[in-house]
């Protein structure tokens, strides 16, 4: 089971970034985004790479039998959304404005 988790989170960060690329828009958060992606993916959630990257976790921790992915989890997540997510949507919506607060309302950070 913990490695059919796995292998869908790392299914959804390879789709993530497919689409990110294949929209043109930069995938490395130091660069400019060029374009808000509303597709693949980013139809159903803001986040499907970081979301992939949480479910891998929870997948290792089922694989593995260990509580430390778990434990590692939380204070990923936290960094993740309030240290990375955060930043980002200010970002987003100084750049794209109107654009991103439609996307916003449409899609939800998560799940």
């Amino acid at each position: 089971l913990g490695g059919a988790v796995f292998v869908v989170a790392l299914a959804l960060f390879a789709w993530a970034i497919a689409t990110i690329t294949r929209a043109g828009s930069n995938v490395p958060t130091n660069m400019p985004t060029t374009s808000i992606v509303d597709t693949g993916p980013y139809r159903f959630t803001r986040n499907p790479i970081y979301l992939g990257m949480m479910l891998g976790l929870v997948g290792l921790a089922i694989a593995f039998d260990s509580l430390w992915p778990l434990v590692t989890l939380v204070p990923f997540a936290l960094v993740i959304r309030y240290g990375v997510v955060a930043r980002e949507e200010a970002y987003l919506e100084r750049t794209f404005g109107e654009v991103y607060r439609r996307y916003r309302a449409r899609v939800r950070r998560w799940l």
